[in-house]
């Protein structure tokens, strides 16, 4: 969606040049609300889908941390969806293996806790050494006003 539809290219030229996509005619400040709205709705989604499907009680600290993973997750990609779809994959089949392992081995069970914090600290260890961390867009995080530089 980001790379081949008219919404996807919306959403990266006010990312990464926002006075560019002002001069094009589009509505920069609606399309970041628009943004964050979505967003939020899909973290709202997990979130319901976390304490309603995956652990069936809603429990203090229920999220143990993941929101550490996913932005660790999101720099690694280098800021690319269909690899961070994987990444996704790889640390859910982390979380698997913790509970299918533990018990079964002679490893204490608090290492396949912090196995996938332990892995996001050794990759992010490795990008960054290799200087890897990925083309964030170039207008993240700064606010735009129409005509200032």
């Amino acid at each position: 969606m980001l790379q081949y539809t008219r919404i996807g290219l919306t959403l990266r030229s006010v990312g990464e040049n926002p006075a560019a996509a002002d001069v094009l005619g589009l509505n920069v400040g609606a399309v970041r609300y628009a943004a964050v709205a979505v967003g939020g709705a899909l973290a709202g989604l997990a979130g319901a889908y976390l304490s309603l499907v995956y652990r069936p009680s809603w429990t203090d600290g229920m999220t143990g941390g993941l929101g550490w993973i996913a932005v660790a997750l999101v720099i690694f990609v280098g800021w690319n969806p269909l690899r961070a779809v994987f990444g996704a994959v790889f640390f859910g089949l982390l979380y698997y293996l913790q509970f299918r392992l533990q018990g079964q081995s002679f490893i204490p069970t608090e290492f396949f806790s912090a196995m996938p914090y332990l892995l996001v600290i050794v990759v992010l260890g490795i990008a960054g050494l290799r200087g890897q961390q990925g083309a964030a867009p170039e207008a993240l995080g700064r606010p735009y006003t129409r005509g200032e530089r």
